[in-house]
């Protein structure tokens, strides 16, 4: 196993690998939602913006895109 410290990606991590891409995304978001109460400071209007996208999008006021729609799009960029 690597240090924290160090940089790690999946390859680090075979039995992750093979893991289906659902519970990858259910992994990552898990990792992403636990990291929300450490120490690192974020700026209000950043926090403003963000509740006001997540307020928007649980009230389906902005445009909802699948996966390949994303991927569509990242491929153009």
């Amino acid at each position: 196993m690597l240090p924290i410290t160090s940089f790690m990606s999946l390859t680090d991590f075979p039995e992750l690998a093979r893991l289906s891409k659902a519970k990858r995304m259910k992994l990552a978001d898990e990792l992403w939602m636990s990291s929300i109460g450490d120490s690192s400071h974020v700026p209000r209007w950043h926090q403003e913006t963000l509740d006001q996208r997540w307020s928007d999008y649980q009230n389906g006021k902005t445009k909802r895109l699948t996966l390949k729609q994303l991927e569509q799009r990242l491929a153009k960029s």
